[in-house]
């Protein structure tokens, strides 16, 4: 009986020092599985990336909404998935020591910085994104300060993490972020639509509201339907391009011009040789707003407000 109770103490004392020995070694990886995260993203106020190009964004949360460089509204989509992802992130595990040396070149060669801050002047988070894993299901990672690199992940994303930053190819590009809305107006707020079909010219008109009245293309004035009207005027709510593009226009044909107010949008033709998309079924046409960037709009999207003067009456 004394043998058995001796051996019983030996084993749990063996059961305990091993116990011990592993949560020791675990320890010496990952202090924190969670610390590359912020849990309390409602905080966030200022987002910088850069990457190794000298390309750098920064986000700035402005009362409800976020702009990107100081110069445009960030996409919501966007700003979700960045502060989702920046709350969620977990390391998987440690980098393995046969390709430590290489992970470590990869991040001080392509890696892109990312900054976190609150209301402070100084980031509470910072770390350096590097390539994903071999099986895309993680992302090389290191935190400032430190000297060991980890694989992060998001639990049950199949994924990696650096697109959910913004970033392509270790690249940054200001358009990724940007809004894609090019109207956004109640009806109160609409004084003036014109509608120019450079091929069609008598197809053209122009609605004034204030007071209610429609001009075809020679400036007579003639009968409209309100109700006809009013869902022209109810369609600029919301309309959205595509993206944007950095290239430049080229020898495109000018289709149409569609005046709001006293912004202008030109649209031009658009070849499904051109077309890099997913889908090149889609129908669409290269625009401008007030000769800014050139954009990409579909067809289906600016369909309900290029309408004809005919379909007024």
């Amino acid at each position: 009986m004394h043998r058995k109770q001796l051996f019983y103490f030996l084993l749990i004392l063996l059961i305990s020092a091993l116990i011990w020995f592993l949560s020791t070694d675990k320890k010496s990886t990952i202090t924190n599985d969670n610390n590359f995260a912020i849990s309390d993203t409602a905080s966030v106020s200022r987002i910088f990336i850069a990457d190794r190009s000298g390309k750098t964004i920064t986000l700035d949360r402005i009362e409800k909404a976020w702009t990107v460089n100081n110069k445009y509204e960030v996409r919501k989509d966007a700003i979700t998935t960045i502060l989702n992802t920046i709350q969620q992130i977990r390391i998987q595990r440690p980098v393995a020591k046969n390709e430590l040396d290489g992970v470590i070149k990869d991040l001080a060669t392509t890696g892109v910085k990312v900054e976190i801050y609150t209301n402070k002047t100084t980031p509470i988070k910072t770390y350096t994104i590097g390539n994903p894993t071999a099986n895309h299901l993680g992302s090389y990672m290191l935190l400032n300060g430190s000297h060991t690199p980890f694989v992060v992940h998001i639990p049950s994303f199949n994924g990696f993490l650096s697109p959910r930053y913004g970033i392509q190819g270790q690249r940054l590009n200001e358009t990724n972020w940007r809004s894609t809305i090019v109207f956004k107006l109640k009806i109160k707020d609409i004084i003036r639509v014109c509608v120019n079909d450079l091929h069609k010219s008598e197809q053209s008109f122009t609605l004034n509201t204030k007071p209610m009245t429609l001009f075809n293309h020679k400036g007579d004035e003639v009968s409209f339907k309100q109700e006809k009207v009013l869902q022209l005027l109810n369609s600029f709510r919301k309309l959205n391009c595509e993206s944007f593009k950095e290239e430049q226009l080229g020898s495109s044909t000018l289709l149409y011009e569609l005046i709001v107010n006293n912004d202008t949008l030109r649209m031009y033709s658009f070849s499904k040789a051109e077309d890099n998309t997913d889908n090149s079924n889609v129908k669409r046409m290269y625009a401008t707003l007030n000769n800014g960037e050139l954009m990409l709009i579909q067809d289906y999207v600016f369909n309900k407000v290029l309408i004809t003067i005919d379909q007024l009456q």
